[in-house]
């Protein structure tokens, strides 16, 4: 009977250490692995940015600007800002290339972030009025901030 509860207790215990184990790792590996998809997700975003915003420049720079196609893009760049806005929370920098002053000093990566939106919801707005200049001066604006982002928060490396 003793040898029993013995080999019991010798078997339950590398399990508890399982357990344990489990519990104090499994937060930490959902934690990395829903910060690789955020990550994925900004990159997704920002890459969908240049190259849209590169289309919409291109198409507002024709004679005859197709008005429709340039608010069906600029509706999407500014989902996409939209979500970078929020893309960004405290400790979710692990594996990103953005630099550490993102989230140690956010208040004017904030802002450019808000100033990219504000730019996009512009040029979203011009297009619905077919007003070539106010999309390019929205357009602009929004590539300005990302240009200034860019230099003071993306790392190289």
């Amino acid at each position: 009977m003793q040898l029993e509860v013995s080999q019991t207790l010798i078997r339950e215990k590398p399990m508890k250490k399982l357990v344990l184990s489990l519990c104090v790792l499994l937060p930490n590996i959902v934690f990395a692995q829903s910060n690789v998809e955020l990550i994925k997700a900004r990159q997704l975003a920002f890459v969908n940015i240049e190259n849209q915003s590169e289309q919409v420049e291109d198409m507002i720079d024709e004679d005859a600007p197709n008005w429709n196609e340039i608010e069906s893009i600029s509706y999407e760049l500014s989902k996409h800002s939209q979500l970078l806005t929020t893309a960004f929370p405290e400790s979710s920098q692990d594996g990103s290339k953005a630099k550490e002053a993102v989230w140690n000093k956010p208040e004017k990566f904030n802002q450019l972030m808000q100033e990219m939106d504000s730019g996009f919801v512009q040029l979203y707005q011009a297009s619905q009025q077919q007003d070539k200049a106010l999309a390019e001066a929205g357009l602009e604006q929004a590539q300005d901030t990302c240009n200034a982002c860019h230099r003071s928060y993306r790392s190289r490396f």
